[in-house]
């Protein structure tokens, strides 16, 4: 049986337990914490663009932030993170210096910040006409199958932005769900439009005009075929004395096309070439309707050696 001393020390440890649990539950008390990576953004950036200039996000648009507030509230501000911005409304181009605000949920107060300004450039807005790309997001499920742009419209669209990052931008990008695509037609789908650089980032502060990309896609098949390779356009007294290729290649089409191709023609164009080396060429090809190359935007070579002619 339980002596007076265990049962005092079992009875205070419970007590401590179910005091602790009703302090957390219901007094909810006040808890600090740093809240970090809150990013900060630009308001108010088109009242700006009214006066044709833009800012300039730098690389240091996040700030971190000591909190207080109730237990629950801090928690859930640690969970779902904060935001905060700047207002831009009365920058004028060159370097600003902006008091940053951060939202706060209510219940939540802002102890201190790493950071109460941010320091950032603002410049003239500038157009640009920039080359258009497609690609796709998702997969079409199998191997055998690939999502294909048979065209797109316009080649060439116009963003607008600082001029600074207008000139960081390659291309814009357009991306088409594959998931919208049928193997059994084409069709035309609005694609997703972002510019991005030479490494393919998107280049944030440059607008595009939303919807103003087309394209028809199509779901293909792939097959691996004969490559027949040729040489034409010899100059007078030389002919073919060797050529090497591969002898297969990949192409796409509609399953139904590829039922009739199993093989394909390439032909190098040998002018200007007169003498007996070995010339790695460029093929050209004259693919049936619908067929299209697997790897349209890898150049197919062969080496040829000419000879002189018998003749």
């Amino acid at each position: 049986m339980l002596n007076n001393k265990t049962f005092l020390r079992i009875f205070s440890l419970v007590a401590a337990v179910l005091l602790w649990m009703y302090v957390m539950g219901e007094v909810d008390p006040a808890k600090t914490s740093v809240v970090s990576n809150i990013t900060v953004s630009f308001m108010n950036s088109d009242m700006l663009a009214e006066e044709g200039l833009a800012p300039i996000e730098n690389e240091n648009m996040q700030i971190s932030a000591k909190i207080k507030g109730k237990r629950s509230l801090v928690n859930d501000v640690k969970r779902n993170g904060m935001s905060a911005y700047v207002d831009v409304s009365s920058c004028k181009e060159g370097k600003n210096t902006v008091e940053v605000k951060i939202n706060t949920p209510d219940g939540i107060s802002v102890e201190s910040t790493s950071d109460e300004y941010l320091t950032f450039e603002v410049e003239a807005i500038e157009e640009a006409e920039k080359p258009v790309s497609i690609s796709f997001e998702g997969k079409s499920g199998s191997k055998s199958k690939v999502p294909w742009v048979l065209s797109f419209m316009p080649e060439t669209v116009t963003v607008s932005g600082a001029s600074s990052l207008i000139d960081k931008v390659s291309e814009v990008r357009g991306t088409v769900s594959v998931a919208d695509m049928s193997e059994d037609h084409s069709s035309w789908e609005y694609a997703t439009v972002t510019a991005v650089d030479e490494k393919g980032n998107a280049v944030a502060g440059v607008s595009v005009q939303d919807g103003s990309v087309t394209a028809e896609v199509r779901i293909l098949t792939v097959k691996t075929v004969t490559l027949e390779v040729s040489a034409e356009n010899m100059e007078d007294g030389y002919e073919a004395d060797s050529i090497s290729a591969d002898s297969q290649i990949k192409i796409v089409a509609p399953a139904e096309v590829l039922d009739h191709v199993d093989s394909i023609k390439g032909t190098a164009d040998m002018t200007g070439v007169s003498d007996t080396e070995t010339h790695k060429i460029k093929l050209n090809f004259d693919l049936p309707e619908g067929v299209y190359l697997y790897n349209s935007n890898e150049p197919v070579t062969a080496k040829i050696r000419l000879k002189a002619s018998s003749d």
